[in-house]
């Protein structure tokens, strides 16, 4: 009985960050097996960091509205209005569902109805640092801690045989742990270790923290999950409006959808649609 149990959590909510009986069947096997699925010693911060060194970036200038029914796109921020030929709107899909983002003329129908399609799923991740114990486990083992009615918790242990612990949650227990808050969360995954590995675990415990991915306001959960029975809405999204206002992100990264790579590699591609688009004919 376990098996099926065991899957349904990997597949659902740690995998697509919403449980298995709201997600789209085939919006699941579209989605490549990431296997190898790297991740850095350093952090994803670190390589981001590193690798958009160069680029240009403007923090701290939302965009407010996209007007297209002018010559090209402008984009008013709150430092200004920006004139171009054309915009990449790379805003997750719950950003442009909460209308976050004003488009003049309204986009049409098929797009603005995609975005309410691909609600955010939540993958909550929760680090615990411990010194002075592997707790006989090895370095990168998975540990997954079944609850009742989907409270499961899987623990990455001891990344890189470093001290620390790394508890997901998924789904909509997920983001009920959000609503509760980071200390609500500390404490339920120190309990779930006490309770497998002895009450001697808190003297190890150190820092601790939560990820909170639905309280940043322009991003509002984790990554998308199409909804059953609406796969195709990341292909809608996937067309240009008005060959002008062109779509890029984790939700219409192909087999690389809900992660970083599957992102880059969405915008990367479509730069070079608008660099066609725009070079002269």
């Amino acid at each position: 009985g376990h098996a099926p149990r065991a899957a349904a959590t990997f597949a659902g909510p740690m995998d697509f960050g919403a449980d298995e009986d709201e997600i789209s069947i085939r919006d699941f096997q579209a989605a490549a097996d990431l296997d190898p699925n790297y991740f850095s010693k350093e952090g994803l911060g670190a390589l981001v960091a590193h690798f958009g060194a160069d680029v240009p970036v403007e923090l701290s200038t939302p965009v407010r509205k996209i007007l297209w029914d002018v010559p090209g796109v402008a984009c008013v921020t709150d430092r200004g209005t920006v004139r171009a030929k054309a915009v990449i709107v790379t805003a997750s899909p719950a950003v442009l569902a909460f209308e976050e983002i004003e488009f003049s003329p309204a986009l049409p129908d098929a797009h603005f109805g995609a975005f309410f399609d691909l609600p955010m799923g939540m993958l909550t991740k929760l680090p615990v640092e411990i010194k002075g114990t592997r707790l006989g486990l090895e370095p990168f083992d998975d540990l997954l801690i079944e609850r009742m009615a989907r409270h499961d918790i899987y623990f990455l242990c001891f990344p890189f045989d470093l001290d620390l612990m790394v508890g997901f949650v998924g789904g909509d227990f997920a983001w009920e742990m959000s609503a509760a808050g980071e200390a609500a969360g500390v404490d339920f995954v120190v309990d779930r270790l006490c309770g497998i590995f002895g009450s001697d675990v808190r003297k190890h415990i150190g820092r601790a923290m939560m990820t909170d991915w639905g309280a940043e306001r322009f991003v509002r959960g984790a990554y998308a999950a199409a909804r059953p029975g609406r796969s195709e809405a990341r292909a809608a999204l996937m067309q240009p409006v008005a060959e002008k206002i062109f779509f890029a992100g984790e939700h219409v990264a192909g087999p690389l959808i809900q992660t970083c790579g599957g992102a880059r590699l969405s915008g990367e591609s479509v730069a070079s649609q608008v660099i066609a688009q725009l070079a002269p004919k």
